[in-house]
């Protein structure tokens, strides 16, 4: 304290100098100073020995003064402050005290507090572990009670031996569950009577139970007794193991089949078996001996009939599964959804959806990664087509003899497999047939359909080779009268053989029946077939607009008629004959579409009549207009376009759907010949004659082309019309001889008829009486032809020739015409009243045809021809 004192006043007061360095020094020695004054090593004095003694307790002396002269100014300079904190330091101590008396009086009053609360809980400790010890020997007490009570149970429910009663395993089973459960909390645990109770009595009827419902399991499966299942499942489901064993049972019929199926179809041992087998063979013909196909076909039938046992035994299982469930079940099933079986389950519940069945639990133990599980016969199926398809594609690729097999073979795999597989649902059904056969199905529809295609292919000949063409055209220039060879050729070349055509349909056949006995399989060769179909279609089309593109083909007034047209008629054929046979597989119950071929043929051959129609048409407006002229009439137009219809389109077409269509068309070609003979004028007595001749001209070469026809009616020649049958046009022909050469009374008469016999229209009749009046004017007058044509009707309303020789098509229209036959007549009566020699009965005539047109009666819709 002295040191750090001086230390600080040196510190404070610099001014004390170096003398006091010494004493300041941290290692300063009283003694050690003392001696070193004594030696005199001080350097600063050199007087004797006592005087430096004296020199330096003088000089120590006045140091001493010094400082206490320090010492005293510093306490007097500081005596105020220090006084005021004594006083503090009082006033502290004070409040110390007191603090310190408090502090006191609590410490006296938590030690009586203490005295009160630790007794009572020291005691309270202490009842509390009397009364635990007490109450772990009642529950222990209890508990190996209600064991021996279960025992004594259990002992009742299974008895030992037969003759005590026959055992209640289920009730044995529940038994078991509530000893199982006893045992299980700990409260038994190291007590002799229940450790010799458990190995002399509870597990060996524990095995016993386990063992019966086993056996009831096995039973039921192999015998499908449903009752016996659903027995073995209570006790299990009351053992509290039903989850576990059911899919320990399921899961050892995986791996049974596993052991099964493994190295089955293992090409070696196929091959092995064959020779072996082929090496013991005895029979001369060699009728025992088998191939590596039928060795694999009845393996794979083999195969195939243990899945499905297994499958069918399992599905029993799965629906006693669905069916049990427990009305109060002592497991905590209420988070478990059950989603299974929920059509099977809803209905024995009465509505009670929230107790799962056995399958739900079942479901969740085989999955256990899936929210809802699997249902039994879904996880059969799934591993063991697993498995079996594994097998067969290890097979298939270590053989190509056993894939191409396979494949060629696979309606005879549909045949042998599908009759044992309908009683499958349909889902496990397609999904058996997708696992197993489904890239087999696949490759044999592409070959049936490669096949068909190939039968299409053949039908249309390769084009010639190069230079082949001309060297026909040149020998065929080389020969007098011979056409050019280009278009031989491509006549010889456009249409297909009919043997080649017929080899499509026996194609499509035969890939349909070999497929038949499968809905699926028959569906994708129907299929092909179709497309087929649509690319013979594609091609013909192809070819006759490969023909067409000539324009002398389609003229029906070309002489002689091109070749290429009986060829673009057999073209239609050939597509007809397909599109026939298409229709018998239809009939047959093959869903083959021929709608492209029928669209073709209906196109087509409707465009090819619709160009003669028109032909023939124009040929019959030509004959009634060549009369306008001072030259008669004349059929060779229509001769030509007949005989083209006829011999080009009629005779080589064989389209039954058509004969209606050609009918139509004669008819109402009768029809408008007969019109134009009664426009013809003047009607001359050489006109007369020359109109008889080609009505009977007209009449032959109808009949030829109904004649022509005739092979095309549906159902034969018995249904095949001719010209009589086509009725009032035929007949209407035929009385136009007659008619021509009739007198004026005799026309008269027909038309005052109120009821005519004849099958003639009036408007034709009047036009027959309008061209008789004209002519007579003109024959009785200097009139000319033009002058008298110019009061005909269709001069008079400026009609145009065709429009007035095509047949009205309504009641307004008929009513028109007759409005302007009767007032073409009026002109003729009023121009032949002013001519002297006119026979008055032919404007009587006139008169009563004028009022036969306006009469009522006639205002009505001609008759129908057929």
């Amino acid at each position: 304290m002295i040191g750090r004192f001086k230390m600080d006043e040196a510190r404070v007061h610099p001014d004390l100098g170096p003398d006091y360095a010494d004493f300041l020094a941290a290692d300063f020695d009283p003694l050690q100073y003392a001696r070193q004054v004594a030696r005199g090593d001080n350097d600063s004095h050199k007087d004797t020995d006592n005087d430096q003694m004296a020199h330096a307790m003088e000089s120590l002396s006045k140091r001493a003064d010094a400082l206490d002269g320090l010492l005293k100014q510093t306490v007097i300079a500081s005596h105020a402050d220090l006084l005021k904190q004594v006083v503090g330091v009082k006033a502290l101590d004070a409040s110390l005290a007191q603090v310190e008396d408090n502090v006191r009086e609590i410490k006296v009053y938590m030690h009586a507090l203490r005295t009160k609360i630790r007794v009572p809980y020291q005691q309270s400790l202490a009842y509390t572990s009397q009364a635990s010890n007490l109450h772990a020997a009642i529950r222990h007490v209890r508990a190996t009670a209600r064991f021996m009570q279960l025992v004594r149970r259990l002992q009742t429910q299974i008895p030992s031996d037969t003759a005590s009663g026959s055992p209640d395993f289920a009730l044995g089973a529940l038994t078991l569950l509530d000893i199982e459960r006893a045992v299980a909390g700990g409260d038994l645990e190291g007590i002799h009577i229940v450790d010799q109770g458990m190995e002399s009595i509870v597990r060996p009827r524990r095995h016993r139970t386990i063992a019966q419902a086993e056996q009831m399991l096995e039973t039921g499966i192999r015998l499908r007794n449903q009752g016996d299942i659903a027995g073995g499942l209570q006790i299990l489901f009351n053992l509290g193991t039903l989850a576990t064993a059911v899919a320990a049972r399921v899961k050892q019929y995986i791996s049974i089949w596993e052991s099964t199926v493994r190295g089955r179809l293992d090409p070696r041992d196929v091959s092995a078996y064959v020779r072996d087998h082929n090496a013991r063979a005895k029979s001369i013909d060699g009728s025992d001996m088998v191939g590596i196909t039928g060795v694999v076909l009845n393996r794979i039938e083999g195969l195939v009939d243990d899945l499905l046992a297994r499958g069918l035994e399992l599905r029993v299982l799965e629906r006693v599964l669905a069916r049990k469930r427990d009305v109060l079940p002592r497991f905590d099933v209420s988070n478990f959804s059950s989603s299974l079986a929920v059509d099977i389950s809803s209905s024995n519940t009465g509505g009670n959806g929230a107790t799962p069945s056995f399958l739900d639990l079942v479901a969740r133990e085989l999955d256990k990664n899936s929210n809802n599980g699997v249902r039994v016969v879904a996880f059969w199926w799934r591993e063991a087509l697993s498995l079996l398809a594994v097998e067969i594609n290890s097979a298939c690729e270590e053989s190509s003899v056993i894939n191409q097999m396979l494949t060629n073979s696979y309606p005879r795999v549909v045949q042998l497999f599908v009759p044992k597989l309908e009683q499958l649902q349909p889902l496990d059904f397609s999904m058996l047939w997708d696992r197993l056969l489904g890239k087999f199905e696949a490759e044999y529809v592409s070959r049936a359909a490669s096949r068909i295609e190939d039968a299409v292919t053949r039908c249309y000949p390769p084009p010639p080779p190069p230079g082949l063409m001309e060297a026909q055209e040149k020998r065929n220039l080389a020969l007098p009268g011979m056409a050019t060879g280009s278009e031989l050729i491509t006549a010889v070349s456009v249409v297909p053989n009919r043997k080649l055509v017929a080899g499509v349909i026996r194609s499509m056949s035969t890939e349909l029946e070999m497929a038949k006995s499968d809905t699926r399989l028959s569906a994708a060769v129907a299929g092909a077939a179709s497309s087929a179909a649509r690319t013979f279609a594609s091609v013909t089309g192809t070819k006759i607009a490969a023909v067409t593109v000539n324009p002398s083909v389609l003229n029906p007034f070309g002489v002689p008629p091109h070749p290429l047209t009986k060829s673009l008629v057999g073209l239609f054929n050939t597509a007809e004959s397909l599109r026939v046979g298409i229709d018998e597989l239809d009939s047959r119950g093959f869903s083959v579409d021929g709608s492209a071929l029928s669209a073709l043929v209906d196109k087509h051959v409707a465009s090819l009549l619709d160009t003669a129609d028109r032909a023939v048409t124009e040929a019959i407006y030509q004959a009634g207009t060549a009369g306008d002229s001072s030259s008669l009439p004349s059929l060779d137009l229509f001769d030509i376009a007949a005989q083209w219809l006829q011999t080009q389109v009629l005779e080589p077409l064989n389209i039954a759907s058509f004969h209606w269509r050609v009918v139509e068309m004669v008819t109402k070609y009768l029809c408008m010949y007969t019109r134009v003979v009664c426009l013809t004028f003047p009607l001359t007595e050489e006109t007369k004659l020359l109109l008889t001749g080609h009505a009977t001209q007209f009449e032959f070469a109808c009949s030829q082309l109904i004649a022509a026809a005739s092979k095309m009616a549906p159902g034969g020649n018995k249904n095949a019309k001719v010209l009589s049958d086509l009725g009032r046009p035929y007949r209407a022909l035929r009385m136009m001889r007659p008619l021509l050469f009739m007198s004026t009374g005799e026309l008269t008469r027909l038309v005052g008829e109120e009821k005519p016999d004849n099958d003639i229209l009036m408007a034709d009749l009047a036009d027959h009486i309008v061209c008789r009046v004209a002519t007579s004017i003109l024959d009785n007058s200097t009139c000319t032809n033009a002058d008298v044509r110019q009061f005909l009707p269709y001069h008079i309303h400026q009609c145009k020739w065709s429009k007035w020789v095509s047949s009205p098509e309504s009641d307004v229209q008929l009513q028109q015409r007759h409005s302007m036959l009767a007032e073409s007549l009026k002109h003729l009566v009023a121009k032949a009243m002013q001519i002297e020699n006119v026979p008055a009965k032919l404007v009587s005539l006139a008169q009563a045809t004028i009022d036969k047109l306006l009469s009522p009666e006639h205002s009505l819709s001609p008759p129908q021809g057929l």
